[in-house]
């Protein structure tokens, strides 16, 4: 399975998750800090290479405007598809927000392909249960996932309903995304990206960026 070399976090939830002081902005990541390493630090697994990278490479693309100093670059050659991954423990309630907004951005029709990954908390105890000997799969708590081909060239920008991330685990969990704080459940636990080549033995070559989640009325259109 392509979601080998997966790394376990181990957190400490009493030292990271004092009662916050005001509500979750949705921030996910926008890269500006120029590294991925400052906390609240992503972590990577498999053959994947990302790394911030100034925008300005960008400069004609009609949607570098929206763009900050830093975007985050991913390159890497695959292994049965499976290139690698990086994620972030989160913890927030995120049940206020029904779009996930990300900016992606492709170098030709053989781009690579993307997962989003959305961890929650059924066991309420801000800990998602790992099983080191099955590549690192959920043991109590639901993953949902996303995907898209990344095959164009340039900027593109998303709102991806929550509603469209599918249960990729169904015999773990309770089968609900349940991001929210409720009898003591650590809400939106882990975020994820993974990353896959469109040819068994290919690579990816691509860039994200304003990792966010929103919240939005009606039916979402284009995205700036």
């Amino acid at each position: 399975m392509w979601y080998k070399g997966m790394m376990m976090m181990v957190v400490v939830a009493g030292l990271l998750f004092a009662e916050e002081a005001k509500p979750w902005a949705g921030d996910v990541d926008n890269f500006e800090k120029g590294n991925i390493t400052e906390a609240p630090a992503w972590w990577t697994f498999g053959n994947s290479g990302q790394y911030p990278v100034e925008t300005a490479e960008w400069a004609k693309d009609p949607l570098y405007k929206f763009l900050g100093k830093y975007a985050l670059k991913v390159t890497g050659e695959a292994v049965d598809w499976y290139v690698g991954g990086m994620g972030k423990y989160l913890g927030f309630d995120a049940s206020t927000y029904n779009y996930l907004k990300i900016y992606v951005a492709g170098s030709g029709s053989d781009s690579g392909k993307l997962t989003l990954q959305l961890y929650d908390d059924d066991n309420g105890n801000f800990v998602l249960e790992q099983d080191a000997a099955n590549n690192y799969e959920p043991i109590q708590d639901d993953r949902f996932e996303y995907s898209m081909p990344v095959n164009w060239r340039g900027w593109k920008s998303f709102l991806i309903p929550i509603s469209s991330f599918k249960d990729t685990n169904p015999k773990v969990g309770d089968n609900v995304l349940n991001p929210d704080h409720k009898k003591g459940s650590g809400g939106l636990l882990h975020f994820q990206l993974i990353f896959l080549s469109n040819t068994k033995t290919g690579a990816i070559d691509i860039a994200v960026d304003n990792i966010k989640f929103v919240s939005m009325k009606g039916k979402a259109g284009a995205v700036q």
